[in-house]
């Protein structure tokens, strides 16, 4: 009996060590292939690592973990700054540039896809905005000015598929601005909307109404100008000058209001320059336009092309041309009836431009 419980305990010791032979065998494997596994996550993030580190190096800033940051603009402005250090902060800056362009930027309004836009402008007075549809390029705006005219066209069939007249184009002259029509069109002196993208120039011997507080700066003066004056109010970073608003105003209420955010330093020019600029014209009134611009970058002090192709009107085929000084503005307490002056002379609101792409051009 007990020879039998001997024979039986060692089949079962032997049958145990060839189970755990055996376990052993299978956890052996089984690590190995974990390790395997391991190693092939580790090579992948490896390569994954590599590529990200690749595309942040060659300029991709937009992924943000290792891209470059835009360079840290200087501390212009103290903490006891007042209105002639504000004005100098502003000019200091502006003063630099002469010349911008950027060929890679959007124009957008509320509720509607973005459209392709370039821009540039020398100072004191030449200035081109053109946006075309993203696909296609089909062009939809041009406004624009130079040394003796502005003018401003915008497309009034954006698909092409209506049939009737092609869209006119309005033009002026400047020194005719306040006794034509033109302010029917823009509300303000193209050169005001030259200032109003980023390159602001403060008057030092102007008087200013000055406010400041822990995040901004505020400049309140007046501008002769013919007609009713206006009133200006710049609002500045307390910290690194930066033009963040510019508002003008006149008896009859706010024309135009610019808000220009996202700066950027550019070390080698020593300006900045915002990439996020919001015009509104005629805020809050039935007339209302309101855009944004989106720049990716500038050239500055450089322009793409031959300048004289640049400052020039566009040549639309067909398009007519309206000289908004043969439609003279009615001044305060005229009407518009000059039947006795032998010319029809519709009110300035005639001139409008109407665009179903773009309803608050309207």
């Amino acid at each position: 009996m007990w020879q039998e419980v001997v024979v039986a305990m060692s089949v079962t010791c032997r049958k145990a060590r060839a189970f755990a032979v055996w376990r052993n065998g299978c956890a052996f494997q089984w690590r190995r292939q974990q390790g395997c596994a391991a190693k092939l996550t580790r090579q992948r993030s490896t390569v994954l690592f590599v590529i990200l580190l690749l595309l942040c190096n060659s300029g991709c800033s937009s992924l943000g973990w290792f891209g470059s940051r835009d360079p840290q603009a200087p501390v212009v402005l103290g903490a006891d700054a007042g209105p002639q250090d504000v004005v100098a902060a502003v000019n200091g800056n502006s003063s630099l540039i002469r010349q911008l362009q950027t060929t890679n930027a959007s124009l957008s309004v509320p509720g509607l896809p973005g459209l392709a836009a370039d821009l540039a402008l020398e100072r004191p007075q030449q200035l081109r905005i053109r946006a075309r549809a993203p696909i296609g390029s089909r062009p939809q705006l041009d406004l624009g000015s130079n040394q003796d005219h502005f003018w401003f066209w915008v497309n009034q069939n954006p698909t092409g598929l209506a049939l009737g007249k092609p869209s006119p184009v309005y033009v002026a002259r400047h020194q005719e601005f306040r006794r034509s029509a033109a302010p029917g069109v823009l509300p303000l002196e193209p050169r005001w909307i030259i200032e109003m993208l980023g390159v602001a120039t403060l008057d030092p011997a102007a008087g200013y109404q000055f406010s400041a507080g822990p995040e901004q700066l505020v400049l309140r003066s007046q501008i002769p100008s013919p007609g009713s004056p206006l009133t200006r109010q710049v609002v500045v970073h307390p910290q690194f000058g930066w033009v963040l608003q510019q508002q003008f105003e006149d008896a009859t209420g706010t024309l135009a209001i610019a808000n220009l955010s996202q700066f950027r330093y550019y070390p080698d020019m020593g300006v900045s320059l915002p990439r996020r600029l919001q015009i509104q014209l005629l805020p809050g009134r039935q007339e209302e336009v309101a855009f944004q611009i989106d720049v990716g970058d500038y050239l500055i002090n450089q322009l793409i092309g031959a300048p004289a192709r640049l400052w020039q009107m566009p040549p639309l085929e067909g398009a007519p041309r309206i000289d908004l000084a043969a439609f003279q503005a009615p001044t305060q307490g005229e009407t518009h009836n000059t039947a006795s002056r032998g010319l029809n002379r519709p009110a300035a609101a005639a001139f409008r431009p109407r665009y179903r792409g773009l309803p608050q051009l309207r």
